[in-house]
């Protein structure tokens, strides 16, 4: 098979040629070798590997069974644990392509995702009564619940067929939401970075407190966890409560989180806390001094910054340093940056070529290199380099919104928004002067409208860290001369 480069020259999958660079086998080898265990803190129950790989058989053959076969795409929607794990090597091994999603996403923009995406079946969370016994196909999961498995009529027979491929969904540098496609030689390439970078062993224990269909998550706790062998405890939604006790209970080594789950830890009351991991990551937005500071105040370890996209994997992992510095560190082995690109003064726009970058963007008739020149993927985030060669990250040339870790696009929002007869304008951008991961939209009427409505028609169409925190509602959206919208004069 041939990879092509330029514009435009995309590359088709099909079930007939086979090509090493795409091939499911690593991480079809990584679950079916892991002999660790997995800790469930809402159920609090222990899953051994020989009951996680019984489920993915289990429920590989009721799948098959409904219908699934080689080349489909499967639009997942499941929460952190067995569920997650099991439905997505049962993909992989059916020749099927996992498209990996927030578990909260609601069925309206699921809906939209289906068709966005050509997804022939959908798979989400029995999680009520009603579910469990509506009429819709259900796949059975013993103690560990039950899955809605729906099958939808998308026209997929236009799309270009895919094989055993982990899809996930990104924004991309710019633009509408995009389809990262990370096969399986640079997916286990990432959580080999990380294992080097931070000595991961089988004697480990991982706290997965972030949704194992983000990127962060995937590649730092499901793939590392299996491809070590190393202990996994999660929580299938992120609570304070507990993640203190498996900090405290469960011999916690390393923790991956995002710095609005670092906050919420330190400011919940001291009762005593006896936890003390020996790796404290933080990633998906920039650290504040106050996080590193406060949490190293209250545990009395440097929380380390961890940088990454979802097209490269991890790229640089901070060091335990006992001062903040504000760096993500030097890039992990493995792994190239280039800060040569110039673009204001010492600041440089940061490309990254990686063993785990991802093949390419999916495209309605194959998987686009475009983004990837000679191999370099251009992030567009901007950095420059401190006296130690640490990079600084200092921004975004995009208008994508960082909440809480998770990208937001704009223009995904303002659409829903615009869905309300009273709305005749919209623009969504960072609140940042309302304080960090705020998010706000500035709304122009053509009748009066109340904030509430706004934010409650957005959480009934979108998953929560999309919904805006704030609406300010304005006469007229201020422009440049060129007619553009001038977010900075928004946000300011």
């Amino acid at each position: 098979m041939k990879f092509f480069h330029g514009s435009m020259k995309p590359y088709n999958i099909g079930g007939v040629e086979e090509s090493p660079e795409l091939s499911p086998e690593p991480l079809l080898n990584a679950f079916e070798n892991f002999h660790g265990s997995w800790f469930d803190l809402d159920l609090n129950i222990r899953i051994a590997a020989d009951d996680l790989k019984r489920l993915k058989r289990d429920l590989l053959s009721q799948m098959t069974q409904r219908g699934l076969s080689s080349g489909d795409r499967v639009l997942t929607a499941l929460p952190n644990g067995p569920l997650f794990a099991a439905i997505w090597a049962a993909c992989l091994e059916a020749g099927a392509s996992p498209i990996l999603v927030h578990s909260d996403t609601p069925e309206p923009e699921l809906d939209r995702m289906v068709l966005r995406w050509g997804a022939k079946f959908l798979a989400t969370e029995a999680r009520n009564d009603n579910d469990r016994h509506e009429s819709r196909g259900l796949l059975s999961a013993g103690r560990y619940g039950t899955i809605r498995w729906q099958r939808r009529e998308t026209g997929e027979g236009d799309q270009i067929r895919l094989v055993s491929l982990p899809l996930h969904p990104t924004s991309g540098t710019s633009g509408g939401p995009k389809i990262a496609v990370r096969p399986g030689p640079c997916a286990i390439a990432e959580p080999l970075h990380y294992v080097q970078t931070l000595s991961i062993d089988s004697s480990d224990t991982i706290l997965c407190a972030i949704p194992m269909s983000h990127a962060y998550a995937y590649g730092m706790c499901l793939l590392a966890a299996l491809l070590t062998s190393a202990q996994l405890v999660f929580m299938r939604r992120f609570s304070p409560a507990l993640a203190c006790r498996a900090l405290n209970e469960m011999k916690i080594s390393v923790f991956p989180a995002v710095p609005v789950m670092l906050d919420s830890l330190w400011a919940t009351p001291d009762t005593g806390s006896t936890g003390r991991p020996r790796i404290v990551l933080s990633a998906g937005t920039p650290l504040p001094r106050r996080t590193f500071e406060e949490f190293r105040k209250r545990y009395g370890i440097s929380v380390r910054s961890l940088y990454g996209t979802t097209e490269t994997g991890g790229i640089s992992i901070g060091l335990a340093e006992e001062e903040f510095t504000g760096s993500v560190g030097i890039p992990m082995r493995g792994v190239e940056v280039d800060l040569s690109k110039a673009s204001v003064g010492d600041v440089r726009v940061v490309r990254v070529r990686s063993s785990s970058m991802m093949a390419g963007y999916l495209e309605t008739d194959g998987i686009s290199r475009d983004q990837l020149q000679d191999g370099w993927f251009e992030t567009g985030d901007v950095a420059r380099k401190d006296a130690q060669g640490r990079m600084l990250l200092l921004g975004r040339f995009s208008e994508v919104i960082n909440v809480f870790g998770y990208k937001v696009i704009p223009r995904e929002v303002e659409e829903i928004i615009l869905m309300l007869p009273q709305v005749k304008e919209v623009k969504v951008y960072a609140g940042r002067h309302l304080g960090p991961d705020v998010m706000e939209a500035a709304v122009v009427c053509h009748e009066p409208v109340s904030e509430a409505l706004i934010i409650k028609h957005c959480e009934k169409h979108l998953v929560g860290y999309k919904c805006p925190t704030a609406i300010r509602f304005v006469e007229s959206l201020p422009r440049t001369a060129s007619g553009k919208v001038a977010v900075e004069r928004l946000a300011e």
